[in-house]
């Protein structure tokens, strides 16, 4: 009897495509810098991370109360078999220190067809009146600024569109937004 381990039974189920070298060598190596973010973390002492002040460190966590921590990525391949990851989330990196914005980054998803764009943005939380978005020929902005969420993210188109002709879905949490080609 031949008995698969973890690794090889979930590759069982996988797609084909899943077996690309390169898929799989952008996932090995996300793989890594999780596990060392996540050595790292456990090694290191609250004192080495937030100091030996402890308002420092109440204070960081009566912020992360009112305002979690959220990040992480999606992850596109486009037709020309290149992974790109797409980072969403209020963790600023920016500093010598990272730290937790107000506002959150949406999960997008850019999609190109022939004809059009689509974009897709998860909104939880959200009323479809309380959405805004800003649209040039190589752009688009979303906005949510409520008391309860607070979202913003400038995406780059990845063609030039007719700002004029924009259809808008917001169902469950979900913006779509088709924009034509020019």
């Amino acid at each position: 009897m031949n008995v698969l381990s973890g690794d090889e039974k979930r590759r069982k189920k996988l797609p084909p495509w899943w077996e690309d070298e390169l898929f799989l060598n952008q996932f090995e190596g996300v793989k890594r810098m999780i596990e060392e973010l996540m050595e790292k973390l456990s090694s290191t002492s609250s004192h080495d991370m937030f100091g030996s002040d402890s308002e420092t460190m109440e204070e960081l966590l009566r912020g992360l109360q009112e305002n979690p921590m959220v990040w992480g990525f999606s992850v596109n391949v486009n037709p020309e078999g290149r992974v790109r990851l797409n980072p969403f989330g209020n963790l600023s990196t920016e500093g010598s220190t990272p730290s937790v914005k107000n506002e959150r980054e949406p999960l997008i998803e850019v999609m190109e067809q022939d004809d059009k764009i689509i974009i897709v943005s998860e909104l939880p939380d959200v009323q479809k009146e309380d959405i805004q978005v800003a649209i040039t020929e190589t752009q688009v902005t979303i906005r949510v600024d409520t008391p309860k969420r607070k979202y913003f993210k400038t995406i780059d188109l990845p063609a030039p569109c007719q700002r004029e002709v924009v259809q808008f879905t917001y169902a469950n949490g979900i913006l779509e937004i088709h924009l034509p080609k020019r």
